[in-house]
């Protein structure tokens, strides 16, 4: 059976994923009012790709589109915050879960990797770096769960957990060093494959987002205001 060729990205794609690493490097704020226009000319397209590009975006999450406002990058409020960190700890429980028993060795390695790179940003207070690698350590048990429906699943909140982890980067700092040894301890929990004690402290330390990132969010409003 022959390899199907790979498709080439379309203009809207290109267009999509350039917006989606603006909003995770920070370039574009959180709730920040976008432009067809804008963005088009910046990027030498026409606004027919810069509109399906924002509507990519939107299945994402990562993009509201209001009508007869225009598009904006998102913003939770509170109950959109709740239901992301309530729809995230089921879903990497059961992931961390599968992981742990499909491929605790590979699923380790990815852990400890991730923490390396947490440990040289702290080091270096590089919230940003500290932030990409917070996400690269929660998607591995995501990566490794052995099941492509959860990864799907995942992929719903994925963009907006990332987007969030780097733009309260900065806020969320005070909690840099506590977050650390969580995951410190839940990398532990997977190398003695302690499924009861890596599910308590996973959903300890995700269910601590809520509070954390509401508080961040207020924050930012602060000093953006």
């Amino acid at each position: 059976m022959k390899n199907s060729p790979i498709r080439p990205q379309s203009l809207a794609e290109i267009v999509a994923d350039r917006l989606k690493a603006a909003i995770l490097r920070r370039e574009l704020a959180l709730g920040e009012a976008l432009s067809e226009e804008k963005i088009a000319a910046a990027m030498e397209v026409s606004r027919t790709p810069v509109r399906e590009a924002l509507t990519m975006l939107q299945l994402q999450g990562l993009i509201t589109i209001l009508p007869r406002r225009g598009s904006f990058v998102f913003k939770p409020d509170q109950q959109t915050l709740h239901s992301l960190v309530e729809y995230r700890v089921q879903l990497e429980l059961l992931a961390a879960d599968w992981a742990t028993q499909r491929a605790p060795e590979a699923l380790h390695s990815a852990l400890m990797q991730a923490i390396a790179i947490m440990e040289k940003a702290r080091d270096e207070d590089d919230s940003f770096a500290y932030a990409t690698a917070d996400t690269q350590f929660h998607e591995a048990f995501i990566v490794h769960c052995g099941n492509p429906l959860v990864i799907q699943a995942y992929g719903i909140a994925a963009g907006r957990l990332a987007a969030l982890r780097s733009h309260l980067a900065e806020q969320l700092g005070l909690h840099r060093q506590k977050t650390l040894q969580e995951h410190h301890q839940i990398a532990r929990a997977v190398e003695a494959r302690d499924a009861e004690q890596l599910r308590l402290l996973l959903k300890q330390h995700i269910e601590a987002m809520e509070p954390n990132y509401a508080n961040a969010l207020t924050l930012l409003d602060m000093r953006s205001g």
